[in-house]
């Protein structure tokens, strides 16, 4: 019984416990804050001022040469000596780099041998046929005061030298008539003028034959002392026309042959084309040079100018003579004046100076400024300028579907009005139509 009684006042003890601990815990529930109003923020303003606006493009440029030259051997081989390092100050003229040029040197030695061999034929032929020449006059000369005394001898020698001048004079009128027919390309007039020219020589060929007939007819000369005459005469004549033209055409063919010797040898050659500085090098000692790729780039370091690439956006709004103001990115003190030189084609109406130039403006500087190759550089130009115009910072207008408005701020609240848009800037917008000086503008 009393076991019972024991935990009969057990379990109400634990429920006064419990219930004392749900009192405590309604008591201690805090009391929730309310929200605050969230604060609008206010929207800027702008006044429509009246001043300047300038529409400028600025881009960034790069300091290079004006005269720059990207070499290459015109054939390929292996690289044999590399006669500069990058930074070098070289003159023109001097061997850069050249390939394997064994073959090509022997090729220009065997052809200048060929030359002084066929230089040296000519030269003695030309001396022995003077010297025959010499001596065929004598003879003609011996074989007329021979045949007759006096002066009929001198007078029927004189005829047959006149003879003789008139058939080289012939030779000569038929050699440039024929060269000028074969020629396609001829002046008409030309040909017509060397015809006259070979019939008048024919006419004079004809005449002192006649002369000479009359006074040999007349000068009792016999048929044996006629014949040694005749015979002296045709020697001499042929002699008058010269030696054959063979000999003149193996020493043109040899000038040619070492002219082609010469041109291969400087094909493996990177000669420098003019005093200047060595840029960069793509090739060494024993690597491989394919023809026409650029292995050396050097250029002339006392005349620098602007380089920039630029997109077709930008260069239509450009044109040569444009003035340009240059700031130099590390020096931004320092202040240039410049103008634009050249354009790429359409926009300059021409060709760029290399295929590669096809988006770069080059822009000349008025002075140096101790310019440094490579600098880069900022590059203002001014598009078009206005004076006392309406303007808003761009923050000012909106624009929805086409539509340019800005929102005016009036007494009675605000209004939307519909605006006409000038030239820009960074920072100013020109308003043509919609606005007034003074008035405020309500932003976004």
């Amino acid at each position: 019984m009393m076991k019972k009684v024991a935990t009969l006042i057990g379990l109400l003890l634990i429920l006064g416990a419990a219930a004392c601990s749900q009192t405590g815990s309604l008591e201690g529930v805090a009391t929730p804050t309310p929200l605050p109003t969230p604060v609008v923020p206010e929207k800027p303003q702008y006044t429509v001022e009246v001043g300047t606006v300038v529409n400028a493009l600025t881009f960034n440029g790069r300091i290079s040469p004006v005269t720059e030259a990207n070499l290459a051997f015109e054939t390929s081989g292996l690289v044999s000596t590399v006669n500069v390092s990058e930074g070098d100050d070289v003159s023109a003229g001097t061997v850069l780099a050249e390939l394997d040029i064994s073959s090509e040197e022997k090729a220009v030695r065997d052809a200048e041998q060929a030359l002084i061999e066929a230089q040296r034929k000519l030269e003695e032929a030309e001396a022995e046929h003077a010297e025959k020449l010499l001596q065929a006059e004598i003879s003609l000369q011996k074989n007329m005061l021979g045949q007759e005394d006096g002066d009929d001898g001198q007078t029927l020698f004189n005829l047959e030298r006149a003879v003789a001048q008139a058939q080289t004079a012939v030779n000569n009128a038929a050699q440039q008539y024929q060269a000028a027919l074969s020629d396609q390309n001829a002046d008409p007039d030309r040909l017509n003028a060397l015809a006259q020219q070979l019939e008048n020589a024919e006419q004079e060929l004809l005449l002192a034959q006649d002369n000479l007939e009359e006074a040999q007819a007349g000068s009792g000369v016999s048929t044996s002392d006629e014949l040694d005459r005749i015979q002296a005469e045709l020697e001499y004549t042929k002699l008058l026309q010269g030696i054959g033209p063979e000999m003149q055409w193996a020493v043109e063919k040899a000038e040619q042959a070492l002219a082609e010797a010469r041109e291969n040898l400087q094909k493996a050659q990177l000669i420098a084309p003019f005093d200047g500085r060595i840029l960069s090098i793509s090739i060494q000692r024993g690597s491989s040079a394919e023809p026409f790729q650029t292995a050396v780039v050097m250029a002339q370091l006392d005349a620098l100018e602007i380089t920039a690439n630029l997109d077709a956006s930008d260069l239509e709004q450009l044109s040569v003579g444009q003035t340009a103001q240059i700031s130099l990115i590390n020096r931004p003190e320092t202040v240039l004046n410049g103008t634009v030189r050249t354009l790429p084609y359409p926009y300059g109406g021409g060709a760029g100076e290399s295929d590669d130039d096809e988006t770069v403006v080059r822009i000349s500087i008025d002075s140096d400024a101790n310019l440094t190759l490579g600098e880069l550089a900022e590059v203002t130009i001014t598009l078009q300028e206005k004076e006392n115009v309406l303007w808003l910072p761009p923050a000012a207008i909106r624009h929805f579907q086409g539509r340019d408005f800005v929102v005016v701020q009036q007494a009675g609240g605000q209004q939307r009005v519909d605006v006409r848009l000038g030239i820009e800037s960074e920072d100013r917008v020109e308003i043509l139509e919609g606005v007034e000086a003074g008035q405020t503008i309500v932003g976004e």
